[in-house]
């Protein structure tokens, strides 16, 4: 498992790491409805590449209303990746039992690329 900030990460090498993987995680703050400009920015690269074969999952938060999870998934819905678990998204921060939630969602998610 690799994590990287898009932010602040060289796309570059992030691309190049994703090139071996057979799976990615996406995830995203809702802003204004949808995702943060950095992590859409990014995403297109990755619609672009067409990652076949590959296995996406997507989670994020928000305050007023959700959006950013939905906007991923729809962005990368045509990319020939494989979205093989629901998005999950928690309003503000995730309590204990969400938490349990992610934990599960990150379980399952490593399950499918075994």
């Amino acid at each position: 498992v690799e994590l990287y900030d898009v932010a602040q990460s060289d796309r570059t090498e992030i691309l190049t790491r994703m090139l071996t993987a057979k799976g990615f995680l996406f995830g995203s703050s809702t802003h204004d409805n949808d995702m943060l400009p950095n992590i859409a920015a990014f995403l297109e690269i990755v619609k672009g590449l067409k990652p076949k074969g590959r296995k996406v999952g997507f989670f994020g938060s928000y305050g007023w209303a959700g959006g950013a999870v939905k906007e991923m998934q729809e962005m990368l819905k045509d990319s020939a990746a494989d979205q093989i678990i629901p998005g999950i998204s928690f309003k503000y921060v995730p309590d204990e039992s969400e938490l349990a939630g992610c934990f599960e969602f990150g379980s399952k998610f490593a399950q499918s690329l075994k």
